[in-house]
C-alpha cells in the first residue's frame, strides 16, 4: 500500500520535561534540548539541564567506554557570497558512531542501537538525566527549548 512503512521505525527524538510536585522541581532530559530557569526577574539565569552532545566531556567518555567513536563530518562547499571563489572547506558537527547522530542520547534511532542494524545499544542511550531541587520564591519560570534555539541564541 502506498505510504505504508516497511520495516521498523527509524526516527528518533529528544525530550526535556519539567515536573513540579509540591515545592520540588524535577528536570528530566534526554538529548540536546535544554531547560533554563529565570531567577530574580531575570537578573540570574540557571541552566538546569545538560545537553547530551558528543562534545560534552562526560558524554565523550561514556561513548568511548561503550565502544563508540566521535568524528566530525567534513565537506567542500561554494561560498554563498562569492560562488566564483574556490570551494571552501566546511566542518560539520561532531557525530557519534554508530548512528551518525549529532546527539548522544535519544529515544528511538534503532539503527544506532540495535546490533542487527549495525548499532550498539550502549553508545546512543535513552537514559535520562534527572535533576531535582526545591523551588524558592525568587524562581520565576522555566524555559525549555530545542537545540536549534540554543545554537542561535545564548541562555540569557
Amino acid at each position: 500500500m502506498p505510504g505504508q512503512q516497511v520495516g521498523p521505525e527509524r526516527s528518533g527524538s529528544c525530550a526535556t520535561v519539567v515536573m513540579i510536585i509540591d515545592d520540588m522541581a524535577y528536570v528530566i532530559n534526554v538529548g540536546d534540548s535544554r531547560c533554563i530557569m529565570s531567577i530574580d526577574s531575570g537578573a540570574q539565569i540557571a541552566v538546569v539541564s545538560r545537553d547530551h552532545k558528543p562534545d560534552d566531556e562526560q558524554e565523550r567518555i561514556r561513548i568511548q567506554a561503550a565502544g563508540g567513536k566521535i568524528y566530525r563530518t567534513q565537506t567542500f562547499a561554494k561560498a554563498a557570497t562569492a560562488p566564483e571563489e574556490k570551494d571552501l572547506y566546511v566542518q560539520g558537527p561532531l557525530r557519534v558512531f554508530p548512528g551518525r547522530l549529532s546527539v548522544s542520547r535519544t529515544f528511538g534511532d534503532i539503527e544506532a542501537k540495535k546490533q542487527k542494524y549495525g548499532g550498539n545499544q550502549n553508545v546512543i542511550v535513552c537514559d535520562p538525566e534527572i535533576r531535582s531541587f526545591k523551588l524558592k520564591n525568587n524562581f520565576d519560570f522555566f524555559l525549555i527549548g530545542c537545540n536549534g534555539i540554543f545554537e542561535r541564541l545564548d541562555n540569557k
